[in-house]
């Protein structure tokens, strides 16, 4: 009697696991533009404070450099986590018991 009960929740189950890792996926990517976009505004807004240029500028060009390698190692690891988070959801998909 609790056979189609136990299905829906199932179906729910699974149907979570792809949208949880959406949403972190999405989350994780946003946060990472967001913290760039703020970051290089400052620094841009750093450099251009005086109306000229001077040495000081070094260290917001310095800060949005490590930002961006900062932001291309999360793509590396969302990525990662995206695709052994989908081969182990086909996997449970396929060996349904």
């Amino acid at each position: 009697m609790l056979a189609p009960l136990l299905v829906g929740i199932e179906l729910v189950s699974h149907l979570a696991k792809a949208v949880s890792l959406g949403a972190r996926l999405v989350a994780n990517i946003t946060a990472g533009h967001l913290l760039f976009c703020i970051l290089s505004g400052f620094a841009f807004k750093m450099m251009i404070a005086g109306g000229v240029i001077t040495i000081l500028s070094i260290f917001p060009i310095l800060i949005v450099l490590f930002i961006t390698v900062l932001e291309m190692a999360v793509a590396l690891i969302q990525a990662y986590v995206f695709s052994i988070l989908t081969a182990i959801y086909i996997n449970d998909a396929v060996h349904i018991h």
